[in-house]
């Protein structure tokens, strides 16, 4: 049975792609099936096509859907109430890889000046513990380290905006203003705000140099 609203979503990033590229584009089966597994998950129309500007703005040609990827799941992952992830971390993915990217992001935290640094004490303590677990257990519990990676990477997004000067976050809202205006009046108002407030966060978060840990 056709989903009409599966459709319309498909449409709108076939529409949003031959819009950018100037020509007429149809998805491909992988890219179909990418964009497909984001409307499963809730991803909002309005953070989907703000995310593939994003990969445009940062050199992405748009020819697959799949060098939007990164862009747009990041984006999904910032602001105040993420989405289920397309991609989590799973049982194929190395410890050892998860304790580089832990021991990076907390590198890069205790590297900040002191006043910016005291709004990321409760994610540095739960990256210490979560080092701790995994120089321990050979084989962790998936399930209890995708949440705490989650908690980690939402403690660090939450005091972002907060360890940047008022100047520079002021920036921001004018940037993401001007990333969501293009979709005024095409899309609902209410996910075009969740999309400006997942696009501030993201952009704070690489102003800091701060890498996400869930997105494995």
């Amino acid at each position: 049975m056709k989903d009409p609203e599966l459709e319309a979503f498909i449409e709108a990033i076939e529409s949003h792609l031959k819009a950018r590229r100037g020509v007429d584009h149809i998805l491909s089966p992988r890219d179909f099936a990418l964009a497909r597994s984001w409307y499963r998950g809730r991803l909002p129309l309005a953070t989907v096509l703000v995310g593939m500007d994003r990969a445009l703005a940062r050199g992405g040609d748009l020819t697959s859907l799949g060098s939007c990827r990164r862009s747009v799941e990041e984006l999904a992952a910032s602001g105040p109430a993420p989405q289920p992830r397309s991609a989590p971390p799973s049982e194929s993915v190395p410890v050892s890889e998860v304790s580089q990217l832990l021991r990076s992001l907390h590198e890069r935290l205790s590297a900040l000046p002191p006043l910016p640094r005291a709004a990321f004490e409760p994610p540095l303590r739960k990256i210490m513990e979560v080092r701790d677990l995994l120089a321990v257990a050979s084989r962790p519990n998936w399930s209890y380290l995708r949440g705490k990676l989650q908690e980690i990477d939402d403690d660090v997004s939450a005091a972002a905006l907060e360890a940047l000067p008022q100047t520079e976050s002021a920036g921001l809202q004018q940037e993401a203003s001007r990333a969501v205006e293009r979709y005024r009046g095409r899309i609902h108002e209410a996910a075009l705000e969740d999309a400006k407030a997942r696009f501030v966060v993201q952009r704070a978060r690489e102003r800091l140099g701060l890498l996400r840990v869930s997105l494995l």
